[in-house]
């Protein structure tokens, strides 16, 4: 049996990341990820801010694939809204790599890592967690730790073992990386149409800097009566798409679920969850890494002081939730609110939307506070160029 300080469910960015920054903190600490090689197969559209890179002291140079300077907004009608295009925005990220640098930085700061190693069942155990963790060889082995921190993505074992708290909505995403495109490098796509990608987006995004290999897909809150693949095809088709693809062949494929909604809880007596885990993911893109790396901050710090004080019941370990609400919990409810408007709106009013918001004062205003990772910094200064948005919010509240 392997007695652990900490034990890190899932070997994603967030897992990783909170299990070297505990290890450095002189914690024995072991991490249990289910998949063979971590970062395989990816699940994500891979669109990071530079930002993510400086304030998490990730080494960039390895993972980064392309500089984004812009976006182009395609309404149903096609109606095209073009912002951006002054500075880099974003990255087109290999996650794969980014993950396995993650990785690496756990392992260089001797977290212990175990892959194939799929947890199968959890509990409380006197003073302890006991894990039952299920390897590739299909044999069982226990371990036992002074807390578990879950980080192991949407449908967390360790959230639906120890807490009440589930996530408001999921999304249903698939995708695929393409060769042989035809785009602007530097400018990604983003279509909306309740015949696209209902209650969300489909999105093309440029990977490498001639614009010839590119990641594309779509989310879908719900499916109504096509299946997830169908309306991804369909979306391959559209003649406006396929002036970027023809010629162009998949790759890989790529599909997964994304969570969404604040959690009342995320901790219990020795027990905390992170990342896609605790639904810490932006509604207004689908995005987790910046949000669950900050939230990863959180917890590491109220960790530490729980287990150099001895005191891992959920009255000290709440001091984790308080502060990750109170960085991120607005930016994450204010999304939420977005996304009931979104989800409420036909194509007519998509492109009656759309069309409104593409005159040179509000793309200058979108251009000047527009921030992916903060997206509810551009919400004033738009209504103030656009009133009858608070029409809107304030409908939909």
């Amino acid at each position: 049996m392997n007695e652990y300080d900490v034990a890190i469910v899932g070997g994603g960015p967030i897992g990783c990341y909170t299990a070297a920054e505990l290890s450095s903190r002189g914690f024995k600490v072991g991490l249990f990820e289910q998949k063979k090689e971590i970062g395989i197969p990816i699940k994500c559209a891979g669109l990071l801010t530079p930002r993510i890179f400086s304030t998490f002291n990730i080494p960039q140079e390895s993972s980064v694939q392309n500089k984004i300077y812009g976006a182009t907004i395609h309404s149903p009608s096609n109606h095209e809204l073009t912002i951006g295009g002054d500075k880099v925005h974003a990255f087109a990220v290999d996650r794969t790599t980014f993950d396995q640098t993650l990785a690496h930085q756990a392992e260089k700061h001797n977290v212990d890592m175990h892959t194939s190693s799929k947890v199968i069942s959890a509990q409380h155990d006197k003073k302890n967690i006991s894990l039952t963790i299920k390897n590739s060889q299909k044999k069982n082995r226990n371990i036992t730790c002074s807390l578990v921190i879950g980080a192991d993505g949407p449908q967390s074992r360790i959230r639906q073992t120890f807490l009440a708290s589930n996530p408001k909505e999921r999304l249903h995403g698939i995708g695929a990386e393409i060769i042989d495109s035809n785009l602007d490098p530097k400018i990604v796509h983003i279509y909306l149409g309740t015949d696209i990608a209902p209650g969300f987006f489909a999105w093309i995004i440029p990977t490498d800097p001639k614009g010839e290999t590119a990641r594309l897909g779509l989310c879908a809150s719900s499916l109504g009566n096509k299946p997830l693949h169908k309306y991804f095809s369909d979306f391959m088709e559209k003649p406006y798409v396929q002036q970027y693809l023809e010629g162009s062949t998949t790759l890989t494929s790529m599909g997964g679920l994304i969570p969404l909604g604040l959690l009342q809880q995320t901790t219990t007596d020795r027990v905390m969850i992170v990342g896609d885990a605790a639904a810490q993911v932006k509604p207004t893109s689908g995005g987790g890494i910046y949000t669950g790396l900050t939230c990863a901050k959180h917890c590491v710090a109220t960790a530490q002081q729980a287990l150099e004080k001895s005191k891992v019941t959920n009255s000290f370990l709440q001091t984790y939730h308080k502060e990750w609400m109170k960085t991120i919990g607005k930016e994450l409810s204010m999304g939420m609110r977005f996304r009931r408007i979104l989800k409420n709106l036909d194509n007519d009013y998509l492109d009656k939307y759309i069309k409104k918001l593409d005159t040179p004062k509000i793309r200058d205003t979108i251009n000047t506070y527009g921030d992916i990772d903060h997206p509810s910094t551009l919400l004033m200064p738009l209504i103030k160029q656009a009133p009858s948005l608070a029409k809107l919010l304030l409908h939909y509240k």
